[in-house]
């Protein structure tokens, strides 16, 4: 791996990075805690989403710490804050870090004055911990650890972390106080006594490793890497070793493998192990047997990665699909009955895929949960639509209310949903769908999401939430509720 590109530094930039250095390698908060490096635990344990879409965000959160806890900083916020040096607001804390021509508006601010902190870029916030002689070896390990493309990580480090809209670093400190980092007393914002654990406990350093020698047995492991929720991922880590000696934290998933399957299940996997460890990952042949179709089928894909969801484990492959329609699918493990890696210069690749690897674009596995992080399902090749739900309301506040669900996921008023559905609901459809809406009381609870069509698990979603949780729109997806409504009131019925 290639060394990171460094900024040239002018000797005034220099000289405000080196005070920059004893202020935030001084994070200590209240309760005076060692200094805090932005390791690739701590950001992946800041992030919000996928680090490959926030990492600058993850880096400034980060920065957050160093300039709300740093030692050097107590006499900032003393004379802020004067009586309660604790508690500040945004403007309090706006006017006390950028310079004073720094603008108020809700513009991303110009390069307006070099001594400005909105002019430093993320490189430079890292290098004036990590020093030049750790830079490179952070940058490595960073990419290694959180899947981030070297070239886009060095590009993205060019870029100021502070140039950034009010509303960004307004939304900086809501992150912090869910996060449970900050505490909010009103529109001002309370700094914490001590820091939590997973803040300030050290993290061990390994140097970056090759990349063609596979993940270590502790990367393999890891709870960061192994749960792409970030949260939870964060909770297993923390509480995966015994306490005093008992096991005191238990995961139970739903697995509807065979036992006498678990073994084909365990060969694919290491089989894709083996094959990922390669300099050129080559494309594989796969016999499927489609549930869908009731058939098997010879389908040629370049494997991407492998998810668990919900009952069983998925490859997600790029080529031919059992169904011959579109190049995506995700293909249930224990119903792969063969699996066969291949050459790239084999004559029967089909011809988009080829293509792709002559041009170097194969697909990685952070285009897939960025699509999964933009629209709610599993299957994230079938089409977006837009969903209106509407809840009752005491089931809402008992089992909907505060909970996440997807990103996209949203409530929305009563008024609300006429807009939705005039706008996204098909002609001949849309005054029956908004004659349904009238006859529904404003007192329930309306949630919008960005769903995929079609994808089982957000239908199986929807169907857990009967009686109580009703689809306003779509009109295909409604109609498809109903039916099976009227085929479950048939079976118990008669």
């Amino acid at each position: 791996m290639t060394a990171s590109k460094r900024l040239p530094l002018s000797s005034r930039k220099r000289h405000s990075l080196k005070l920059s250095q004893s202020k935030i390698s001084a994070v200590a908060g209240v309760g005076g805690v060692e200094p805090i490096e932005p390791s690739p635990l701590l950001l992946q344990r800041l992030t919000r989403g996928v680090f490959c879409q926030h990492g600058l965000r993850s880096l400034r959160l980060w920065v957050w710490l160093g300039l709300l806890y740093g030692r050097q900083y107590r006499s900032l916020w003393e004379e802020a804050t004067p009586g309660s040096p604790r508690l500040f607001s945004y403007a309090q804390w706006r006017d006390r870090f950028f310079t004073a021509g720094h603008p108020k508006g809700e513009e991303v601010p110009p390069l307006h004055d070099r001594r400005c902190p909105c002019s430093r870029t993320a490189y430079d916030w890292v290098l004036s911990v990590v020093g030049s002689a750790g830079m490179e070896a952070w940058i490595e390990q960073v990419c290694l650890e959180l899947g981030v493309e070297l070239s886009e990580w060095q590009e993205r480090l060019q870029q100021r972390l502070f140039g950034v809209t009010r509303r960004s670093l307004a939304d900086d400190l809501r992150l912090l106080v869910e996060l449970g980092l900050l505490q909010r007393r009103g529109h001002k914002f309370e700094l914490l006594e001590t820091l939590p654990t997973w803040v300030t406990e050290p993290v061990a350093k390994t140097l970056p490793r090759d990349r063609s020698q596979g993940p270590s047995s502790e990367t393999r492991a890891s709870g960061e890497v192994l749960f792409a929720n970030l949260d939870f991922a964060s909770l297993a880590q923390r509480y995966v070793q015994p306490v005093a000696g008992v096991q005191r934290f238990f995961v139970h998933l739903d697995y509807v493998v065979q036992d006498w399957q678990i073994d084909q299940v365990e060969d694919s996997i290491e089989a894709l192990y083996q094959l990922w460890q390669q300099p050129q990952v080559p494309p594989v042949r796969l016999l499927y047997r489609s549930s869908r179709l009731r058939a098997s089928r010879s389908c040629v894909v370049y494997p991407v990665c492998c998810y668990y969801m919900r009952r069983s484990i998925y490859l997600c492959g790029f080529g031919q699909t059992p169904t011959r329609q579109g190049q995506w699918y995700n293909f249930r493990l224990d119903h792969i009955q063969a699996l066969e890696a291949m050459s790239w210069e084999c004559e029967t690749l089909p011809f988009f895929l080829h293509q792709r690897y002559q041009e170097q674009r194969l697909p990685v596995p952070d285009e897939i949960r960025a699509q999964m992080e933009s629209v709610w399902g599993f299957d994230f090749y079938l089409p977006a639509r837009l969903l209106i739900l509407r809840f009752e309301r005491q089931f809402h506040e008992g089992y909907i209310a505060q909970t996440f669900r997807h990103e996209t996921f949203k409530q929305i008023s009563y008024q609300q949903v006429e807009h939705h559905i005039r706008e996204s609901a098909e002609p001949d459809e849309r005054e029956r769908l908004l004659s349904v809406w009238r006859s529904r009381s404003p007192e329930d609870a309306y949630y919008q999401a960005r769903y995929r069509h079609g994808d089982i698990n957000v239908q199986m979603r929807l169907r857990a939430w009967r009686p109580f949780g009703e689809v306003l729109c779509p009109a295909v997806l409604r109609d498809e509720m109903a039916s099976e409504v009227k085929q479950e009131h048939g079976w118990y019925w008669g």
